[in-house]
């Protein structure tokens, strides 16, 4: 494979402030702050727990990461702001092989729960995934925010 192997295609992901995601070769991406006034999230990418690149980000705006070739590109999707904590969906996000690193074992399914099980068997930590919201939980919490919202204006 070279350095133009996708890892990540154009996925989206959900984190509240305080969380990481967990992307292949040791890298992760994570939330420290959001300011509710201006919209916007305060991202740290990481590789191995070593700061690589922070940024303050708006809706729409791309987080990307390059060394020879890019390496990470995440755009900021939309930051939800609530009472109760925010919430900030990336999508699209592209992962891309870094060379300088072993080449990743992806287990490709159409089932999450299954993909879980053999990432979390291989016992290969650089391979296994943060837990973050399924599409289900991010509406879920979308809905809580428009509820909030409602019943704080009334």
């Amino acid at each position: 494979m070279g350095t133009d192997t996708v890892l990540i295609n154009g996925t989206g992901i959900f984190l509240t402030t305080g969380d990481s995601w967990d992307f292949y070769q040791g890298y992760s991406l994570s939330v420290k702050s959001v300011n509710p006034d201006k919209k916007q999230v305060w991202v740290k990418l990481l590789h191995d727990g070593e700061l690589l690149q922070d940024d303050i980000l708006s809706e729409g705006d791309i987080f990307a990461y390059s060394k020879s070739s890019e390496i990470l590109s995440i755009t900021v999707d939309t930051i939800y702001v609530s009472p109760g904590g925010e919430l900030i969906t990336f999508k699209p996000v592209y992962q891309y092989l870094d060379d300088d690193y072993p080449e990743p074992e992806i287990v490709e399914t159409t089932n999450n729960s299954v993909q879980e099980e053999d990432q979390n068997s291989t016992g290969d930590p650089s391979t296994v995934q943060t837990g973050g919201f399924t599409i289900l939980q991010a509406f879920a919490c979308i809905s809580a925010l428009i509820l909030c919202r409602v019943a704080i204006k009334k």
